[in-house]
């Protein structure tokens, strides 16, 4: 076995990281085009490949008042990014997945650049710890 492969299969599968961003730029929460330009952005951040455009939905406000914002996903070929936001209360929660490295500093310096959060919280996560054992 070479030295990469052997490196590969001491790493683990993949690798996930949850941001909840408080009190946002209300401008940015609710819109459609900031929301899609974020998802469509975050792939060359993260330096992955895009399998779509992104898809963004509007939370009807009317039906689901305490659900109001929007809700996207971009699927990349290393997994995917999905973004949830709260109108009411300016909460947005992001998830980043992928299988391949990407720069967390990048990402977490992205998002709060777009939506201007007061306060970040963040979690990191490794999966798939065993994958290649």
């Amino acid at each position: 076995m070479t030295s990469k492969i052997i490196k590969r299969l001491r790493k683990n599968f993949g690798y996930h990281l949850i941001l909840d961003l408080y009190n946002c730029d209300p401008k940015t929460v609710g819109s459609l085009d900031i929301c899609y330009n974020y998802l469509d952005t975050m792939p060359n951040i993260m330096k992955v490949h895009k399998q779509s455009t992104p898809f963004v939905v509007v939370t009807d406000g009317e039906k689901y008042p305490d659900k109001a914002g929007l809700s996207g996903w971009i699927p990349i070929v290393e997994s995917g990014v999905s973004i949830h936001t709260l109108t009411p209360t300016n909460f947005i929660s992001v998830d980043v997945y992928s299988c391949e490295k990407f720069d967390i500093k990048k990402v977490i310096e992205f998002t709060k650049k777009i939506f201007k959060p007061k306060k970040i919280e963040k979690k990191f996560f490794l999966r798939g710890k065993d994958y290649y054992n």
